[in-house]
């Protein structure tokens, strides 16, 4: 090498330091510039959001009070109109809640009808309360089930309360090919052998018209018995299985939880579990061998 490009040589480097320099902070500012692209936009934005919402506000307001003026130019009658297709659709909505609501609680009770006691000896069969009629409604009713599903009238009925509990809620009285007739606990002729569960006495249960009560009789005058004993069913008929509930034992009127009669008999006001106004889906216990 010559000396005279030896003297260039350092120029040359400086040239190409500065040069490298200068792309260097160009690419520096680029990279502040996109990392501070996000959060200057976000500055920006509300800044510019907040200068325009007395605008925005202003023909927010400005569309309600022109939407509000057309509702006052319509007639009368077309609001009629309009006011009366609303209330259809909620009714319809409503209809429709209800629906579910309906059946999601049938569901429920299908489910639980599932878990019903096996008792040996009987088998159960599952049914829909198909009619009532209104002056005794309490009384009986009509189910879906009858001779042709092995249902006999005295067959014991039970349904579920609203705890999911499985109670005794009357018997067989009458009985078609394909329905059959029950009456219930609080009809006067149905009648029970009923075992109280703490005291183990054993009496009858009959519906008593005149005080509209339940009441287990025929127990022993020097019996003890207490609120809230369990009345459950004996067992003593052939038609009916041991040991379902059938409800509680409640102070009478009088405040008594016992009452005797003719100095030789014993009789107790039961509460029932269940309420036969709301019993949709029944089981009936039959006489024979379960498979």
């Amino acid at each position: 090498m010559t000396p005279r490009e030896e003297k260039m040589d350092p120029g040359k480097r400086r040239k190409h330091l500065r040069g490298l320099t200068l792309i260097g902070s160009v690419l520096a500012v680029i990279l502040i510039l996109f990392s501070g692209y996000r959060t200057f936009r976000r500055f920006f934005s509300g800044l510019s959001r907040d200068f325009m919402s007395p605008f925005l506000n202003c023909a927010v307001r400005t569309e309600d009070k022109a939407a509000a003026a057309s509702l006052m130019l319509n007639s009368k009658l077309r609001l009629a109109r309009q006011l009366a297709a609303v209330s259809r659709e909620n009714a319809r909505l409503a209809a429709e809640n209800n629906s579910l609501k309906n059946l999601e609680r049938e569901n429920g009770a299908l489910r639980a009808l599932l878990n019903l006691p096996r008792k040996e000896g009987y088998q159960p069969v599952f049914a829909e309360v198909l009619a009532r009629a209104v002056p005794t409604w309490r009384e009986t009713f009509v189910i879906n089930r009858g001779e042709n599903d092995g249902i006999t009238p005295g067959d014991l009925v039970v349904a579920m309360d609203d705890n999911g509990r499985f109670a005794a809620a009357g018997r067989i009285k009458e009985v078609s090919k394909r329905t059959a007739t029950v009456i219930t606990l609080f009809s006067e002729e149905c009648h029970f052998s009923v075992i109280l569960a703490t005291s183990r006495q054993v009496g009858g249960m009959e519906f008593d018209p005149y005080a509209r009560t339940l009441k287990v009789k025929y127990l022993p005058a020097d019996g003890t018995y207490a609120e809230g004993e369990l009345a459950a069913t004996s067992g003593i008929s052939s038609h009916t299985p041991h040991g379902l509930p059938i409800g509680r034992v409640v102070k009478a009127a009088n405040g008594n939880i016992a009452t005797i009669r003719d100095q030789m008999f014993a009789e107790v006001e039961v509460k029932p579990f269940l309420s036969m106004e709301t019993v949709q889906f029944v089981a009936v216990y039959t006489k024979r061998s379960m498979e």
